[in-house]
This record gives C-alpha cells, sequence and structure tokens, in this order.
C-alpha cells in the first residue's frame, strides 16, 4: 500500500471513529493534495459545538514528524475561521493516537505529551451542556 493511501485509511479510520463517538466529521476530500486553491485540512470534527481540526501525521516507526510552517498557518486560520481550534493528531505504530499541540516538529517528547484521542474525547463529550453557555 502506498504511503498516501495508508495516510487516506488513516483519516478514514479517524473520521469512523469520531463519528461513531458522536461527533459531526468532515474529512478534507483532497488534503494535503495540492490541488486547491484552499487550505483543506485533514479532518474537521465538531463534538457537542466545539470545532477541532485536525492535521493527521502517522509513523510506523518513532521517527520526528516535521511539518512545514505555512501548512500549520494555514491549519490554524482555518481553525480560527471555524471558530474552533487546531490540533495535530498523531500515532506511531502500535501506540494509540494522540492529541497534540501545534508544532513544527513531533517527536518522542511532543508525543508523550499529547493526551490520547480517547481522553480528549471524554472530556469533551462528558462535560456539562452548560459549561458552554
Amino acid at each position: 500500500m502506498s504511503v498516501k493511501r495508508k495516510g487516506s485509511a488513516k483519516e478514514r479510520e479517524l473520521a469512523n471513529f469520531l463519528w461513531q463517538k458522536g461527533c459531526a466529521v468532515l474529512r478534507g476530500c483532497s488534503s494535503g493534495g495540492g490541488v486547491r486553491k484552499r487550505y483543506v485540512p485533514d479532518i474537521v470534527a465538531i463534538c457537542r459545538g466545539k470545532v477541532f481540526v485536525f492535521e493527521v501525521k502517522y509513523r510506523s516507526k518513532y521517527v520526528p514528524i516535521k511539518i512545514e510552517a505555512e501548512k500549520l498557518e494555514k491549519l490554524i486560520m482555518f481553525a480560527e475561521r471555524a471558530g474552533g481550534k487546531a490540533y495535530l493528531l498523531v500515532k506511531y505504530g502500535r501506540e494509540p493516537w494522540k492529541v497534540v499541540d501545534v508544532v513544527e516538529r513531533v517527536g518522542r517528547e511532543e508525543y508523550d505529551k499529547g493526551v490520547e484521542l480517547k481522553s480528549f474525547l471524554e472530556s469533551i463529550l462528558s462535560a456539562k451542556m452548560d459549561q458552554y453557555f
């Protein structure tokens, strides 16, 4: 399987997981494809009225992940336009998906500081609705 197809499969897996957990989810149909005039993020999830914009990164082994500054700026700008927050979703091999703050380089330390996606969602979905008003 090509790297691009593997990345698309991981994005679909995440989108399905987020949907099953009760979020409304959109996956960028040509995310990373470079064919659009506007930036398209990998995944946009709306959970209990909160908007999360994700750049998805998967590596089979622990190697630093570098993301271009321009791409991160566009990710943040998209999230701001949507009234949401931008994050990286990172996974190494069989380790869990983790939500990581937007940084240009994700190494072991940044990954370890991240929050497991399941815990991240539980904190959002278990929050009382009146916290948002």
